[in-house]
């Protein structure tokens, strides 16, 4: 992995593929934690434990397995430098944050269709509007073969820099709140005359361009597939979570994935509080 030229396709395009990844010792480590902890999204039960207080009540729970599982996780993250990587990319030192294992099932339907994460929908109804500083750098081990109608990762390329910038405009109050989660309440959004034109200040004109029209290449034309990242098991990616991305449906076979997510440590202020709300 040259670190130089991840960094580099992270920052520009939002994402890097690295197929072949996995060595066969942390590949077979892998296949076992996942035939262990496998779960759905956002269960429990799939999650490790990262920090020294989520260990100790892990061991209080004499639950030695799951601690064993953790360490040998975080020990592989350490060996592929995620840390450092991720640091690099954001510009300033990361923490872990998140260590989890999921599988999805055979669905006609995407697992996630196209969306941006972070659009403060939710924060925002608490009366809170996130730091778009609060963004993370995932790292996606896949163990199962993905691809078109398979579970792939689609990623439209520099969308990121948009979505970050219209999260900065919201925080910093140049722009008021709007939604803005999905591909198309987002095109929308950066159409509008006014939003248009503080993108175009900020990252320049040919950014806003390629955005719409890629974007639109999906909305208009219904190609769906042409942003797809194909990835065999034991291949990582990297992404930054602003990036407008879907996953795939699953018509062959399930799904597996392993996921180690990192953010920036010591932000200043994480939320702005909207005291209208």
């Amino acid at each position: 992995m040259n670190f130089d030229d991840v960094v580099s396709q992270v920052y520009n395009n939002g994402f890097c593929n690295l197929d072949n990844f996995l060595d066969t010792e942390d590949q077979i480590f892998l296949d076992a934690c996942s035939k262990i902890y496998m779960s759905q999204k956002g269960d429990n039960f799939g999650k490790f434990a990262i920090t020294s207080k989520s260990l100790l009540i892990k061991l209080v729970k004499l639950d030695l397995k799951k601690i064993y599982y953790s360490l040998i996780l975080k020990r592989i993250s350490k060996k592929y430098r995620f840390k450092e990587l991720s640091s690099r990319i954001l510009g300033a030192k990361t923490n872990l944050i998140n260590i989890d294992t999921y599988f999805n099932d055979l669905s006609t339907d995407p697992v996630l269709d196209w969306h941006c994460d972070l659009s403060n929908k939710s924060m925002f109804k608490k009366g809170k509007i996130a730091n778009p500083e609060m963004v993370s750098i995932k790292f996606f081990f896949y163990l199962t073969d993905v691809y078109s109608e398979n579970g792939c990762l689609s990623y439209i390329p520099g969308s990121h820099k948009i979505v970050k910038e219209i999260g900065k405009l919201i925080f910093n109050k140049e722009l008021d709140y709007q939604y803005y989660w999905s591909l198309k309440t987002l095109t929308d959004l950066v159409k509008k005359k006014e939003i248009r034109g503080k993108l175009e200040k900020y990252l320049g004109e040919d950014q806003v361009i390629t955005f719409l029209a890629n974007s639109d290449s999906i909305l208009l034309e219904d190609k769906q597939k042409i942003f797809d990242i194909p990835v065999k098991k034991g291949g990582l990616i990297i992404f930054d979570e602003y990036g407008v991305h879907r996953g795939s449906q699953i018509k062959y076979n399930p799904r597996k994935v392993l996921r180690f997510f990192y953010r920036k440590k010591n932000i200043h202020e994480k939320f702005r509080y909207n005291k209208t709300v």
